[in-house]
């Protein structure tokens, strides 16, 4: 058996942030990483641009491929842990070893939602988390005229816009009123469904997917699906992209989950000597000030790295995050961060908008607490950072929506090193 004093179990973004800290503060003692990925780790954005332009998992790689040798890490890949034995400190793995621990990250992310939806088993049918899962749509795609993604969210547009890129007839199904409904507000939601329209994606809001079709009752393959109005709308490729949901299954009976897995201020589980960082856990959200599971890439890094530094004994703090997203879709840059929708009888707002572009601020007591950005989101980091650092704006908040918003437009005395090192 195996000897490791630090264990991380998974290999994306805050595993990897976890490793950096781990090695900064400790050069020798052993690191395992295991994922039951077959691939270092990447970034899973990009999988649609395998749909839409080829590319490759070399050109996905979230580090160079001397990373794990030069960090002195053991890395496992295709290699699924199983189980947890808090009591032998040891972690069952599918090749058969029980390698033994002294730490333990838990950095498993999150695993796509599979809607209770008659004919999911078809063939043609696929979710979009996973290279594996772009590969295997890639596949499909010669024979695939007409394509249904169910989920008009992050992954579901992510996917009608590479498949319109490939050329394939494209149905959005969104239950939701609108689409991007969490991401978005009405105006945004709104531009961006318009730019979808444009690029020649159907689009059908406030319906249901009822069944996947075959052909026949006995047909293996996707000939069609039916939604909750009866409309039958016929194609030969399903995404399922109607959500995600934490991977905390090793955690059962270990430590508390709700929603998420439990962690503190330095990402350590209710369970002795065992943390978790990334989509798996529940962390503070600062703008909306309790804790919830936030599945963005910089609460990852930034959870990562905590639980790295904390698994080494140094005594370092998560501040917390709020969700962020800034993707393009339809040839749109879209972000948004916070509190996305207004209300009046809580909030301010400052709003500029015209041809190809929106940006909405939302404010509470004179602090930003959310924002949309629709065609331009490189201020983006700048105003997420305001949000953080609860910097009152009164005076000269309507400046936070002119197109030449930098730091040269906040007040002087309120620079310092964070908000100077994201310009």
């Amino acid at each position: 058996m195996a000897d490791y004093e630090y264990v991380i179990i998974g290999n994306s973004a805050g595993a990897v942030a976890a490793a950096r800290e781990i090695r900064k503060a400790d050069t020798s003692n052993r690191i395992l990483m295991v994922s039951d990925e077959p691939y270092a780790a990447y970034s899973r954005p990009l999988i649609a641009k395998h749909l839409s332009e080829g590319k490759t998992i070399d050109a996905m790689y979230l580090v160079p491929r001397e990373f794990y040798k030069n960090h002195s890490i053991d890395l496992r890949l295709d290699t699924p842990a199983l189980h947890i034995d808090t009591a032998a400190r040891t972690v069952s793995l599918r090749d058969g070893t029980n390698p033994s621990w002294r730490r333990l990250l838990i950095a498993t992310g999150s695993s796509p939602i599979v809607p209770q939806i008659t004919g999911t088993n078809r063939r043609g049918v696929f979710t979009f988390t996973t290279y594996d899962d772009a590969r295997q749509i890639a596949r499909h795609l010669p024979a695939s005229r007409r394509a249904v993604v169910v989920g008009g969210g992050l992954i579901g547009l992510s996917a009608a816009d590479a498949l319109r890129k490939y050329g394939v007839d494209v149905t959005v199904i969104e239950m939701q009123p609108r689409l991007l409904s969490t991401m978005l507000d009405a105006t945004g939601s709104s531009l961006v469904q318009g730019a979808a329209i444009a690029a020649g994606v159907h689009v059908a809001t406030g319906k249901q997917v009822t069944s996947i079709n075959g052909d026949h009752p006995e047909s293996l393959s996707v000939s069609s699906v039916t939604l909750d109005d009866g409309t039958r709308i016929q194609c030969e490729l399903v995404i399922l992209a109607v959500g995600v949901r934490p991977r905390t299954e090793l955690a059962e009976s270990i430590a508390f989950i709700d929603q998420g897995i439990l962690v503190d201020t330095s990402m350590r589980t209710t369970a002795q000597d065992i943390f978790a960082c990334g989509d798996a856990c529940r962390t503070y959200d600062f703008v909306r000030e309790q804790e919830s599971v936030l599945a963005t890439w910089p609460n990852a890094v930034a959870g990562g790295a905590v639980a790295g530094a904390s698994m080494t004994g140094q005594q370092r703090l998560y501040d917390g995050s709020t969700t962020l997203n800034s993707i393009p879709y339809f040839g749109l840059s879209v972000g948004s961060a916070g509190v996305v929708e207004y209300n009046p009888a809580l909030h301010e707002k400052v709003v500029s908008e015209g041809p190809g572009y929106y940006r909405q601020v939302i404010l509470k007591g004179g602090i930003v607490i959310g924002m949309v950005a629709i065609g331009d989101t490189s201020k983006c980091g700048l105003l997420h950072l305001l949000m953080k650092e609860k910097v009152r704006v009164e005076g000269w908040q309507e400046i936070l929506v002119r197109e030449d918003f930098g730091l040269l437009s906040i007040p002087a005395h309120l620079w310092h090193d964070e908000l100077t090192a994201v310009t």
